[in-house]
């Protein structure tokens, strides 16, 4: 009996031993595509998942405030942590460094991969209804941004790029493109994305992506690539056209860096941070964050890696001579803040001096003193601090970051004006964000020093002076390395001169390798497709 079980047995196993969907036990609990991707309720959530990378630290949360700010001239790092401080100085030894180009370019891919997913399935979903038709469409259409946006920053880091369009899987092998494949990725999707979005959010959705967004996107896009005519016209949208109505210059320079006044008609796309999720633990004992875990925090630790020392980690402080500009040239009048001084200083920067510099403006709410005793003989920065109403900061700050602002387009509308020789067009818009009530410079022709106002005699010497302004509107707002890139600074050495005067980082730059990062050396070993970039 006992043998004939042991026959019956193996021919049954001889039997089935083929069949390996026996094996394939899905675990009813788990969303998979086939069941997941069938409703708007699932195409909300699947965008949902999209938005939250940007609160990530791979990409708004922390690490790439320490490539876009501090690699530029206006920030460095004194770090005690000598790896994350050579990184900043273009010292690049371990290309695998996490806290590197690697979280940050992982990051990144994380979100496309999502992105993904929204834009192969969702078209695929039928809606009930006109209504939610439309409202799938604008789902697909904000993943085409967040793609567009993410492939944006890599190609601009890195240049050089695994391109992945589909849902994927582990194993896969993608092709690569160069910035010219990238860049043509970048504008079909803004270019598809547009016509389903819609100009404003209200309610519940303020704060998703708008089509002023895409259009703002598109024509940064097309400024890297000196398609200026292009540029022009994507802005023309948000400056002249259809979108006019929806954006303007906040009276109170300030108002576009706290957590009171967030989606502001001065913001254009912004990334939305909370505290929702600080627990007293967390509060108590300033502990990191996890990155994948279900209640994980939502806020930007930007703060607590940049405040000043005995507050924050000082991991990152300005460049002294951006306080020297913001001096160089007196405001109107003192009516403002008892001072000549341009009070977009005082906003940006905390200095040595910046109690007498603004006699009668109260720069913090309560909590002067605990602060004021760590930079009296030093540079910090200010801007998105929270120490307008927090005595400590922390990993949680809740203060949305403003990504494009208007005074951004006006300053790039300007520029792409000028460089299609249009300089008459061109002057008045910068002149609007000089002469923001708070900032109280006077327009360019009329300034008192006379470099300024000669700038408007010539297209050379208007662009020229259009970089210094772009600086002090834009200063630390992870802008300046994406102008420098474009200007051609990082290209001869005459550029690299012009930054060695501001930054002494710059003495480490070799031309045609440090204007892009080195990829992360795990990707190219797991790619047969991809090389290490030029030089590395």
């Amino acid at each position: 009996m006992i043998r004939k079980a042991i026959i019956f047995a193996v021919l049954i196993a001889g039997f089935t031993a083929c069949d390996e969907d026996i094996l394939n036990v899905e675990n009813p609990n788990v969303p998979t595509q086939a069941t997941f991707w069938n409703t708007v309720d699932d195409a909300e959530k699947g965008l949902t998942a999209v938005y939250s990378q940007f609160t990530r630290v791979g990409n708004w949360s922390r690490w790439i405030y320490f490539r876009y700010d501090l690699t530029s001239d206006e920030g460095y790092s004194n770090s005690p942590w000598n790896e994350l401080k050579d990184w900043t100085q273009f010292n690049y030894v371990n290309y695998n460094f996490i806290q590197g180009g690697h979280t940050i370019f992982k990051g990144h891919y994380k979100q496309i991969f999502q992105a993904n997913q929204v834009i192969a399935y969702v078209p695929e979903i039928e809606g009930n209804s006109e209504e939610e038709n439309i409202r799938l469409a604008q789902i697909v259409a904000q993943a085409r941004f967040i793609r567009a946006f993410d492939y944006f920053n890599l190609v601009v880091l890195f240049e050089n790029l695994p391109i992945v369009m589909e849902p994927s899987n582990a194993g896969d092998n993608y092709e690569v493109g160069g910035p010219d494949v990238i860049y043509d990725i970048i504008i079909d999707d803004l270019e598809m994305a547009i016509p389903d979005l819609p100009e404003e959010w209200t309610g519940a959705d303020k704060g998703r992506i708008t089509k002023g967004a895409a259009y703002a996107l598109l024509g940064k896009v097309y400024m890297q690539l000196h398609r200026w005519q292009d540029a022009k016209d994507a802005f023309h949208w948000l400056v002249e056209g259809d979108g006019k109505g929806y954006y303007g210059l906040m009276n109170d320079y300030f108002d576009n860096f706290t957590h009171l006044n967030e989606n502001n008609m001065e913001s254009v796309f912004e990334i939305q941070f909370s505290d929702v999720n600080e627990t007293e633990m967390d509060r108590n004992n300033g502990s990191d964050v996890d990155d994948n875990v279900p209640n994980m925090a939502l806020g930007n630790t930007r703060s607590q890696f940049f405040a000043p020392k005995g507050i924050g980690w000082c991991d990152g402080q300005p460049r002294p001579w951006l306080v020297d500009e913001y001096k160089r040239e007196p405001t109107v009048t003192d009516e403002v803040n008892g001072t000549f001084i341009d009070d977009r200083l005082r906003v940006s920067i905390i200095y040595p001096g910046v109690f007498e510099d603004f006699p009668n403006y109260t720069l913090f709410n309560g909590t002067i003193t605990k602060w004021r005793f760590n930079w009296w003989s030093d540079l910090f920065f200010r801007k998105y601090g929270d120490d307008y109403f927090k005595d400590r900061t922390d990993y949680y700050s809740p203060i949305n970051y403003r990504v494009i602002r208007y005074a951004d387009v006006l300053l790039c509308y300007a520029e792409c004006l000028a460089e299609l020789n249009d300089l008459v067009s061109a002057i008045p818009y910068v002149d609007m964000v000089r002469t923001r009530p708070s900032t109280n410079l006077p327009p360019l022709e009329s300034s008192t020093i006379p470099e300024i106002a000669a700038s408007v005699n010539s297209v050379d010497a208007f662009l020229k002076r259009l970089q210094m302004e772009r600086a002090l509107e834009l200063s630390l707002e992870s802008v300046r390395w994406i102008d420098l890139r474009r200007w051609g600074l990082l290209e001869t050495q005459a550029g690299i001169d012009e930054l060695k005067a501001r930054d002494p980082d710059f003495e480490n730059f070799e031309l045609g390798k440090h204007h892009i990062l080195p990829l992360p050396q795990f990707e190219v070993d797991n790619n047969p497709n991809l090389e290490q970039n030029p030089n590395y």
